[in-house]
């Protein structure tokens, strides 16, 4: 694989002490044990917060038919509500399945059949940690498990990232709504490096364990095939004072892939956009209306 280290920022840390000496800890560390150090890295570093459901959330999930679909040692929680067209709904880093619940009953009520999922490590499916790759992986594995029986994505975060990589091998035409999608992942993970101090040689030790267990490299997952993702019918949707992920990620998409459409709000941040009624109003209208 090529070297992530060259790839990054130069700088060791911020100048902080901190940071200085968790570069100087993680730097240590990993020239003594490297192997046990990096996979201590993965699993508390990638480490996924649980996601607490409100009581209305947990009844929209005894609702559902659920499953599993398995890859590897990994189990991914699928669950299903209603019957016509499939519409997939794709959470981002520390959700899960109902993260995006304001859809269901709208696209419910306009026909369709509402199709979510824990991504790896998340919700009810297995591992307690993830990773970009993963997520990707996770997202392929139920997208083609519905073929060409799917109609629709609608992604939130790095959910949206991940639904754009997989719709490039999808060949059929679908209706994607990408909400607050994510930006350079390699930058995002430079930057966290650089802020928290960790040392660089050990966190392109673990992507290399990621890339090993995904199957998946993050160098060509970093980049879009905007060609590819043209021939679906593409919203976005960002905030303006989007925190998490800056709404020039969705300015660029939107630059790059000829024909797409802009929702910009304002005021509603990163997770709050997805509770908005104009959004859900505007996502909808999206799936709803005839392919371009």
């Amino acid at each position: 694989m090529k070297d992530l280290t060259f790839e990054w920022s130069q700088n060791k840390h911020d100048r902080t002490i901190l940071s200085a000496s968790t570069h100087l800890l993680t730097k240590v560390a990993y020239h003594i044990a490297p192997d046990r150090v990096s996979k201590l890295m993965r699993e508390k570093g990638f480490g996924v917060k649980p996601f607490h459901l409100s009581e209305d959330q947990r009844g929209l999930l005894q609702r559902a038919h659920s499953f599993y679909l398995k890859y590897n040692q990994n189990k991914i929680r699928v669950f299903e509500w209603g019957t016509g067209p499939v519409v997939l709904l794709v959470h981002g880093w520390a959700g899960r399945a109902l993260q995006l619940d304001s859809l269901i009953s709208a696209l419910l009520s306009n026909g369709y059949k509402v199709v979510a999922f824990d991504q790896k490590g998340h919700g009810e499916s297995s591992s307690r940690f993830s990773s970009y790759p993963e997520i990707v992986r996770g997202t392929d594995l139920v997208s083609a498990h519905y073929g060409k029986e799917l109609y629709g994505v609608v992604g939130h975060s790095i959910g949206s990232s991940a639904m754009f990589k997989v719709s490039e091998a999808i060949v059929h035409k679908l209706k994607i709504a990408a909400i607050s999608p994510t930006g350079d992942i390699l930058n995002v993970l430079d930057d966290i490096r650089v802020k928290m101090g960790i040392y660089k040689k050990l966190l392109a030790h673990v992507v290399r364990l990621i890339e090993a267990d995904s199957g998946l490299l993050l160098t060509d997952l970093n980049k879009l095939d905007y060609k590819k993702i043209a021939r679906h019918d593409v919203l976005l949707v960002h905030d303006k004072f989007d925190k998490i992920n800056k709404v020039s990620a969705s300015h660029e998409i939107h630059r790059n892939l000829h024909g797409s459409s802009l929702m910009q709000t304002e005021m509603l941040g990163h997770s709050r956009i997805l509770g908005n009624q104009a959004v859900i109003d505007r996502v909808v209208a999206h799936l709803n209306a005839p392919q371009r």
